[in-house]
C-alpha cells in the first residue's frame, strides 16, 4: 500500500494541481519535464468531471489573448524550472489543454506523457509531433486567438485528412455543415477570382434562439461563412448565406462554418447541407 502526503493551501484548484503531481510521481515515478508536469497540473487545477470546455481564471484568458504568442518550441524547451511564473504556467496549460482535448493530437499525447514520465530515451514533444509540425502550430495559433471560457478544442479541430478537389463543368460537391463545429472542410479546391455558386438548404439553431436558415439573423448569427486556406494561411472570412455566388479570394481549400462566437458553439444544433459548383 503506497501513499502520498500532498501539501497545499486550501484553494480547491491548487489542491487538485498538487494532487496531479503526487499521482504522477507515485504512479510513474516521475512527473515528466517541466512543461508537461506543470501544464498537466494546471489542467488538473481546472478539472471538473465531464468538463470538455475551457473554464479557467479570466486573467489567464486576457493574458493569452493580449500577449504575442509564445512559440511552441519555447514552451517545451529543456532547462525550465518549476515555480517560475504564472505566465509560464498559463502557456503550459494552453498547450497541454489543446493536446489533451483536440482529437487530432490527444491519442499520441497520452502516449507521450507516459513515455516522458517513464523517462524513455528519445521521448519528446518534437519526436512525437514533428511529422505534424505545421498542423499543430496552426491549430495552436488558432487556439490562442480564439480561446475563452466555454471554448471546445474538440469542436474546433481542423479536418486535415479530408480530400479537396477542383470542379469543372456541371460537377458539384456537397458538405453537411454542423452548427456546433468550427471550420469544416467543404471538399472544394477553389481558384483565385473564379466564381462559384452555392445553395444551403435547411435550418439550424444558434444557442437558445429560434431556428434560422443559412442567411442567419439580422446581426449575422447563424449565417453561413467561408474561408480559404492555402499553405496554412487563411484568407479573410467571407459571408455566404442560403444561396448565391462568391468569388474565391485566393487559390486554396474552402472551409465552411456557422457564424457564432467561438466559445459558444457547443449549444448550437442542426446540420445544413451545402452544395457548391
Amino acid at each position: 500500500d503506497v501513499r502520498s502526503i500532498v501539501y497545499s493551501c486550501d484553494e480547491h484548484g491548487v489542491a487538485q494541481h498538487e494532487a496531479v503531481h503526487a499521482y504522477c510521481n507515485q504512479t510513474f515515478g516521475d512527473t515528466g519535464p517541466t512543461w508537461y508536469s506543470e501544464g498537466m497540473a494546471e489542467v488538473g487545477n481546472y478539472w471538473k468531471q465531464g468538463q470538455l470546455a475551457v473554464e479557467v481564471e479570466p486573467g489567464a484568458i486576457m493574458y493569452l489573448r493580449n500577449t504575442p504568442p509564445k512559440h511552441l518550441l519555447d514552451i517545451v524547451a529543456a532547462g525550465q524550472i518549476t515555480g517560475d511564473s504564472w505566465q509560464a504556467y498559463t502557456w503550459r496549460w494552453a498547450l497541454c489543454h489543446l493536446l489533451a482535448f483536440n482529437p487530432n493530437y490527444s491519442d499520441r499525447f497520452k502516449g507521450l506523457g507516459l513515455a516522458m514520465m517513464a523517462k524513455k530515451p528519445g521521448a519528446s514533444f518534437e519526436s512525437v509531433y514533428g511529422s505534424v509540425a505545421k498542423e499543430i502550430s496552426f491549430e495552436y495559433d488558432q487556439f490562442i486567438q480564439q480561446v475563452d471560457n466555454g471554448y471546445r478544442a474538440d469542436l474546433c479541430a481542423w479536418e486535415w485528412n479530408k480530400k479537396f478537389v477542383p470542379l469543372q463543368g456541371d460537377r458539384y460537391v456537397k458538405r453537411d455543415v454542423e452548427a456546433n463545429r468550427g471550420w469544416q472542410a467543404s471538399g472544394l479546391r477553389v481558384s483565385a477570382n473564379e466564381k462559384y455558386d452555392y445553395v444551403a438548404k435547411g435550418t439550424w439553431k444558434i444557442s437558445d434562439r429560434s431556428e434560422v436558415d443559412a442567411d442567419g439573423t439580422a446581426d449575422g448569427g447563424g449565417k453561413l461563412l467561408g474561408v480559404v486556406m492555402k499553405e496554412f494561411e487563411l484568407s479573410e472570412p467571407f459571408e455566404l448565406g442560403a444561396r448565391g455566388t462568391f468569388t474565391a479570394p485566393t487559390d486554396g481549400d474552402l472551409y465552411l462554418r456557422c457564424n457564432d462566437k467561438w466559445h459558444q458553439l457547443a449549444d448550437n444544433d442542426g446540420v445544413i447541407p451545402v452544395y457548391l459548383r
